[in-house]
Order: structure tokens, then sequence, then C-alpha cells
């Protein structure tokens, strides 16, 4: 009868420790998949500042009337009214789309790219797009590391219990997976 109490509380013991590791590590992975997505909003942030001063400096050459521009400005305003992360990350990938329509733009202008003023926002703003890059790719890793764990037995019980949810990964706009016409940026 001992040895059975003994072996009940053993288990009993072993499935308590279990819960809370798992559950450790699930809020754990969420705080990673959080940080990693305010890291992004930060960036974007910072990315967002920059966009004024490269506006008005492509326009002293280009005019008001370039649409690009227009949309650039545009989805910058709209990320900043913005208070949803998810948004924000989607308006950060179509404006950095726009912002390498930009750059094919500008080689039409070779007093624009000889400018040190533009060339130095223009290095600023690549640079931080490599950081948004890094940074999506380090949400995504550690979303899917979450995910998994959401999704995978017997830790997928916990996450039941505690209603967690898999994070949607950050995706590719169609758009920018297409192929770039090599042909039509030399047609300039």
């Amino acid at each position: 009868m001992a040895i059975a109490f003994v072996i009940i509380a053993a288990i009993i013991v072993l499935v308590v420790l279990w819960f809370i590791v798992t559950y450790n590590k699930f809020v754990s992975q969420n705080n990673r998949v959080k940080q990693t997505e305010s890291s992004i909003s930060v960036m974007l942030k910072q990315r967002n500042d920059l966009i004024p001063n490269l506006v008005a400096a492509v326009q002293n050459y280009m005019g008001h009337e370039n649409a690009t521009l227009v949309k650039i400005a545009e989805l910058r305003t709209q990320m900043q009214r913005s208070s949803n992360e998810r948004e924000q990350m989607q308006l950060g990938a179509e404006l950095s789309k726009s912002l390498a329509d930009i750059k094919v733009a500008v080689e039409s202008y070779p007093e624009l790219k000889a400018n040190q003023h533009f060339t130095r926002l223009i290095n600023g703003i690549e640079e931080m797009e490599y950081q948004l890059q890094a940074a999506r790719r380090t949400f995504n890793a550690a979303a899917v590391d979450f995910n998994n764990s959401v999704q995978m037995f017997p830790s997928n019980m916990v996450a039941s219990m505690k209603n967690y949810q898999p994070y949607e990964l950050i995706t590719i706009p169609e758009v920018e997976k297409a192929n770039v016409d090599v042909k039509a940026l030399f047609k300039n």
C-alpha cells in the first residue's frame, strides 16, 4: 500500500513538474515572439523618421507629381496612425517595395544620385531594410518555435488549457516574389 502511494505521488509530482516546465516554456516563447514583433515596430518607426527627409530630397529633383513619392508618404502616414503591430508590418512591407521603386526611378536623375544628402539617406534606409529583413526572420523563427509547442503533443494540452494560439508568420507579398524585369530597368 505504501509503495503504491509513493508511486502515485511520484507520478503526480512528475506531471506537475512537467506542466510547470511546459507552461514556463510557453511564457518564454510567447515573450520572445512579442519582443521580436516589437523590434520590428521600432525599426519601422526609425525608417519612417528617415522617409520625410528622403522624400524632400527627391522632390527637389523629381517634382511633386511623382506617384511613388505620394504612395510612400501615404503609407508612412497610415503606419503612424496604426497601433496594430500586424498592420504596421504589412504596411512596412508595402513601404519597402515603394522604396525599392524610388531607387529605380532615381536612375533617371544623375544629379540626384550624386547628391551626398540623398546618398546618405538612401544608404540609411537600405541599412534599415536589411535590419528589418533580419528582424522578420527572427520573428518567424520565434513564431515557429512557439507554434510548434502549441501544436505538438503533449505540450498542446497545456496550450489549449491556456488558450494559446499559433502566430501568423510574416510572408512576402506576391508582388515582391515576381521576377524583376531587368530589360525594363535599362529602357530609361
